[in-house]
């Protein structure tokens, strides 16, 4: 839909150069007050105590994971194709998706705090940590609704708003917890983060609701009859999520489980720097998707070569100077923002964001498949590297010793890791581009498993040889 400025039509280019930039600028500063909110929970409580509650707040992610079933893909792919049916019928299967999501997010917070109790019961986990894993739960549970909101953005094309109000919660955030950290220490700061995000979720919630109701129109009368297809497509989408997200959470997970809370913040520490670069690139997938999948349904190949080689050129150039100018600065930036006795994990920072450059090279990775129609391909890719990772890192503290030793053992084999993937994200492209000139795989020929796409995509690998 045409967005006005003082009566003169925006051009798309600078539409989506003003959403591109609102929702960068949104991750970034997002980005940076959770820096700036890790920094000050280890300088106040020290690294094991900070350690724990990192590791409380990454079992609730985990939980969290396993229970999402990724509404918001369903809500973007499908109202659009059922307001088709008349006014109002999108709106209508955008609230019906909206209610469950919320539905589903309540029960999992009722039995993530059900087995948290229980597994205190039970004497597997001290009751220090159960202090501290309920309020983690809560706070995961209250954002739960968050995708589904986000997605009545898209739909309602109102994403460039969506970055305004982002940066407004986010500092809202910022200041509620750092307060509630300072007067009442780690249990002070998760009850905050539990209020922080019930208030910013259903601030979302109701902007995103008036804007697809705007946009799409009232709902209409009569039952909202599930689209075909939307079953499957759920499973998919929520089982490639999962293990996406997984890897950072599970990284946690498995390092504090066997290497101590201490492990944990410091592989916090290490890693952030990485998931900064990482705030600064990712909407460039976002702004990717429309794009391959418009070229995919054409079967213009060449336009989706385009986008990639110069999504991969400009990515590429800005890791390499991110990483050249964290060689000299990472060391004093750390001693600086944590305390000098923390210095030793700025070549473990440096390598973890030379992995983070790497990989944000092939940054459309992460939208193609689905943009061309093989989710599953993703999915079997993103699970075969998610279990290398969990076992190197069991690998690293079996044969390593020390914190600061098992990080720095972690950077360089992630790092391998990744360039690893990078490549075999490379190859796949070759297959995925090369199986839009079968007739059969474009023209889906109906419904389509992920089982058959993926070997779709396999024949066409196979052609090459």
């Amino acid at each position: 839909m045409q967005q006005q400025v003082r009566g003169t039509p925006r051009l798309p280019w600078q539409r989506h150069l003003r959403t591109f930039g609102s929702l960068t600028a949104a991750s970034q500063i997002e980005a940076a007050l959770s820096f700036a909110t890790t920094v000050t929970l280890v300088r106040l409580v020290g690294s094991t105590a900070a350690g724990e509650v990192l590791l409380a707040q990454a079992m609730a992610a985990v939980w969290f994971l396993l229970w999402d079933p990724r509404f918001e893909d369903a809500q973007q792919r499908f109202v659009p194709m059922q307001q088709r049916r008349g006014p109002g019928c999108g709106t209508r299967l955008y609230c019906r998706l909206l209610r469950l999501d919320i539905g589903a997010g309540l029960l999992a917070t009722a039995l993530g705090v059900a087995a948290a109790l229980a597994a205190a019961a039970l004497g597997w986990i001290p009751a220090e940590r159960l202090s501290l894993l309920v309020p983690a739960v809560l706070a995961a549970g209250a954002a739960t609704p968050w995708g589904s909101a986000s997605a009545g953005f898209a739909i309602s094309d109102r994403l460039e708003r969506l970055g305004v109000i982002r940066v407004a919660l986010a500092v809202f955030g910022f200041l509620v917890t750092l307060a509630a950290l300072m007067a009442a220490g780690t249990g002070g700061y998760l009850v905050a983060t539990v209020i922080t995000g019930l208030v910013s979720t259903v601030s979302v919630t109701v902007i995103a609701w008036r804007q697809v109701r705007q946009a799409c129109g009232p709902p209409a009368d009569g039952p909202a009859p599930m689209p075909a297809g939307l079953l499957p497509f759920l499973v998919k989408s929520s089982a490639t999520q999962s293990v996406s997200l997984a890897s950072d959470s599970g990284v946690s997970l498995l390092a504090g489980l066997l290497g101590g809370p201490t492990l944990v913040t410091y592989l916090k520490i290490a890693g952030a720097p990485g998931r900064l670069f990482g705030s600064v690139v990712n909407p460039v997938a976002s702004q990717l998707y429309p794009r391959l999948a418009r070229a995919g349904a054409h079967g213009r190949r060449w336009a989706v070569m385009r986008d990639v080689r110069r999504c991969s050129a400009l990515v590429g150039a800005i890791g390499l100077v991110a990483v050249v100018v964290a060689v000299f600065l990472l060391g004093p930036l750390i001693g600086l923002m944590y305390g000098p006795q923390y210095t030793i994990l700025a070549t473990a920072a440096v390598v973890m964001l030379a992995g983070a450059a790497l990989r944000g090279t092939a940054i459309w990775s992460k939208v193609l498949p689905s943009a061309l129609g093989f989710p599953g391909v993703r999915l079997v890719f993103l699970t075969a590297e998610g279990v290398c990772q969990l076992g190197m890192l069991a690998a690293v503290i079996h044969f390593c010793a020390g914190a600061s030793g098992r990080a720095l053992a972690w950077a360089w084999g992630n790092l391998g890791l990744m360039v690893l993937s990078t490549a075999g994200w490379f190859i796949v492209l070759r297959c995925l581009t090369r199986s839009m000139s079968d007739p059969g795989v474009q023209a889906g020929r109906g419904p389509v498993g992920t089982g058959s796409r993926v070997h779709a995509v396999g024949a066409a690998c196979g052609g090459d040889h």
